[in-house]
């Protein structure tokens, strides 16, 4: 009788031992598929912001965009800017052609400046003369206020500037005051803006552009590139919603975001800027070259006709 319920006692126990093995097991597997799922899926390249890093992503031709950009800070000619960028994903670059305000363009068998075009016929027109004047045929266009021009520059940090010699200035229209010695000078948002559309430039029109494609190139380049990809999403959910004109939408952005991420990750040298060449005419307006016109498809690495991609050496010398 002891030892029937001996047995007994044993085979109960190991029962228990057998069903607390088996509970436990799918209970450690719930848990485990609950808890460390998303590790798992990193650790297996399923995370998007590591693959867009890695060497498993590669941005394309197909995600290369051309955007012009839009000062109306002010309304007169130097209180504005116009400025080309063009993305080039598998270069991992971001060109900037700045035009002067002044730039002799067409539009509607009319000739007139980029400014004027802008000032009368908004946006639209301005993209118009640009690619008129160019032969740039443009994605998107952005057009900044003063404020949201410096909501965008306070994202990037500012900027290191030359400033070529003492800039002084009262605006008659804002009231503003400007005073800035000659020298290196960091340039926050509302200095930044002030050198840009300062209007005694002793080169005038054409040097004023030249400023702003160093001090954008300048601004682009100083960012951190992991920390900036980072938080993309959200510096662009604050420019959308700031008071901005543009036609470039959230579908726009999702649909090259991974690019511009694994391009402001891995790139060498982020931004480069091209300096226009041209002369003034009889009636003051900037006419540009006819080479460097030409010259634009090279250094913007624009499709032809035959849709074959004209490259350029990597080394750009700018024109003098």
């Amino acid at each position: 009788m002891a030892k029937k319920s001996a047995k007994v006692a044993v085979t109960y126990i190991v029962t228990i031992l057998i069903t607390l093995i088996v509970t436990g097991g799918i209970c450690w597997y719930i848990l485990d598929s609950m808890l460390f799922s998303e590790k798992k899926k990193e650790d297996n390249g399923i995370n998007l912001d590591k693959m867009v890093s890695s060497q498993e992503y590669e941005a394309s031709d197909a995600d290369n965009r051309t955007v012009l950009l839009i000062l109306d800070a002010e309304k007169r000619e130097s209180g504005s800017c116009f400025l080309i960028a063009r993305f080039l994903a598998a270069e991992e670059q971001v060109v900037f052609l700045p035009l002067p305000s002044n730039t002799k363009a067409e539009n509607g068998g009319t000739e007139d400046t980029l400014y004027n075009f802008y000032r009368n016929g908004g946006s639209a027109a301005a993209v118009k003369a640009v690619e008129s004047c160019t032969g740039v045929k443009i994605d998107k266009y952005i057009k900044f206020t003063k404020d949201s021009f410096e909501t965008i520059v306070d994202i990037f940090g500012g900027v290191d500037f030359d400033v070529p010699y003492n800039l002084v200035y009262d605006n008659p229209d804002t009231g503003e005051e400007t005073i800035l010695r000659e020298g290196r000078t960091f340039l926050d948002s509302t200095l930044l803006r002030k050198v840009l559309t300062y209007p005694n430039y002793n080169s005038g029109e054409e040097y004023r552009a030249k400023c702003l494609g160093i001090a954008v190139t300048d601004m682009v380049n100083a960012v951190s590139g992991d920390v900036f990809a980072n938080h993309l999403d959200d510096y662009f959910t604050v420019v959308i919603n700031s008071d901005i004109e543009t036609d470039i939408t959230s579908y726009d952005y999702n649909e090259i975001s991974n690019a511009m991420k694994y391009v402001i990750r891995n790139s060498d040298r982020l931004a480069m800027f091209v300096p226009s060449s041209g002369t003034s005419d009889e009636n003051g307006r900037y006419v540009l070259d006819g080479n460097f016109v030409r010259s634009i498809t090279e250094w913007l690495k624009l499709y032809d006709d035959d849709e074959n991609f004209t490259t350029i050496d990597d080394e750009i010398i700018f024109p003098e």
